[in-house]
């Protein structure tokens, strides 16, 4: 199904930060002289949302869902739904009771407001902002989402974890340490918050079990708060048992004093799973308290709860057991097109055996930038325009860095392949692309 770009992409003319806009517009009013556009670099698609969902949005919707709702928890019935959904996806043990060590709400402004307002709420609250004339840090994985962009507007600043090829793009227990170690060493710094992306965006790599039982620990040793981004928890190839950062913390916490068990937050994206990401559904979990300080007042100052007629329709559909066959219908897919893709790469674009990074969950895949386009920033960005005016194809590229926060050699970069399009596109995506000479050698 051909992309509206037109009714999706904003007007040329209009001011904006986001690049792949004006990369977008100067393909599509050259008359899209490759052919359609591929867009690979953002996790979109735009044509195919789950069909049960959508049907059952198209339903009439009782009068109700129109108005306001008097709960900053959500819509009840999606309340009622999520805590029901977290508790069972993520296997929390029954010992771990909804109400008193943890507690959940629907959240309608996607997972970034959600973690903007927790790392707001750390810095208004006594107990756990930042003493003045100190810096507040937070920790981070890269590669990895844009973490910074959240906090730093804040008055954070961002330490980078590196996740290295050599180690399977897992985090390294030793050199997250060090990453604590540092921060705990400048006395402008002060460690606040952690983030834990355990089905990791865009490597795809499920972290180990231990690799994220030894984060959260150090981490509440070290006095931060804990920030698990579960964007992609229900996205994973057939057969994998996802690893519940959720579940281990809150194994951990059941030892900790009580404030300790008050500073972390878990989001978790509706969208990624049912590809309605414009929905802005999702859910966000923590210790009662903290909830509530979250929703009733940080979130409170600048809204109450929305999109009630999608709060609705997902409600209804997660209690439908169709959600759970789309779900994994989803992720035979996307495991299907991440073989498909990895074997082109070799095959087409003449990949070594054993440099692509196929992960197993979430939804890119990550290819190393062709070796004549690596060096600086601006080669690569060069490679990404190349792809787009002699492929039409474009794609996402990792934030580049000449050197890793302790100084080393970064890996090879590398750009992001969005694997949500149908098999054929992707295959269309990477023929063209050799045919244009743009191949790894």
């Amino acid at each position: 199904m051909p992309i509206p770009y037109q009714q999706v992409v904003a007007d040329s003319a209009l001011p904006t930060t986001f690049t792949d806009i004006a990369l977008m517009h100067s393909y599509l009013d050259a008359g899209s002289p490759v052919g359609e556009l591929i867009y690979l670099g953002f996790g979109e698609t735009w044509t195919q949302v789950a069909p049960g969902l959508a049907a059952t949005l198209a339903r009439p919707l009782p009068r109700h869902a129109h108005g306001y709702v008097l709960s900053q928890y959500g819509l009840p019935a999606l309340h009622e739904v999520l805590r029901a959904h977290i508790a069972s996806t993520h296997r929390l043990p029954s010992c771990l009771r909804a109400g008193r060590d943890f507690e959940v709400a629907a959240t309608s402004g996607g997972t970034r407001a959600a973690m903007f307002d927790f790392a707001r709420l750390l810095q208004l609250d006594p107990a756990t902002a930042t003493p003045p004339g100190k810096i507040p840090v937070l920790v981070a994985p890269l590669p990895g989402w844009d973490y910074k962009g959240v906090v730093e507007p804040l008055g954070y600043r961002t330490r980078f974890l590196p996740l290295r090829e050599g180690n399977g793009c897992q985090p390294s227990p030793e050199e997250f340490d060090h990453a604590l170690d540092a921060v705990a060493a400048d006395p402008g710094q002060q460690l606040a918050l952690v983030a834990i992306n355990a089905q990791h965006n865009p490597t795809g790599v499920n972290w180990h079990i231990d690799v994220v039982q030894h984060m959260v620990r150090a981490s509440l040793r070290a006095g931060a708060a804990v920030l698990l981004d579960d964007a992609y928890f229900a996205v994973h190839d057939p057969g994998l048992v996802p690893t519940s950062a959720l579940g281990l913390l809150l194994e951990e916490l059941q030892d900790c004093p009580p404030a300790a068990r008050r500073r972390w937050l878990a989001v978790r994206s509706l969208g990624k799973q049912f590809h309605c990401s414009g929905w802005g559904l999702g859910a966000a979990t923590a210790h009662p308290d903290t909830l509530h300080a979250l929703l009733n007042t940080v979130h409170l100052q600048r809204g109450f709860a929305t999109a009630i007629p999608l709060q609705h329709a997902m409600a209804t559909w997660l209690a439908d057991p169709a959600a759970e066959r789309f779900v994994d219908e989803n992720n035979h897919a996307y495991a299907e097109k991440r073989t498909l893709v990895g074997a082109l790469a070799e095959d087409v674009l003449g990949y070594p055996a054993g440099t692509v990074q196929l992960g197993e969950c979430a939804t890119f895949l990550r290819l190393r930038v062709p070796t004549s386009y690596q060096g600086t920033g601006e080669s690569i960005e060069a490679f990404r325009q190349a792809c787009l005016t002699r492929a039409g194809v474009l794609l996402g590229v990792d934030r580049w860095h000449a050197r890793w926060p302790d100084g080393s050699t970064p890996d090879p970069p590398c750009f992001r392949v969005y694997l949500g399009p149908p098999a054929p596109v992707l295959e269309e995506a990477l023929t063209r692309l050799a045919h244009a000479g743009l191949t790894y050698g």
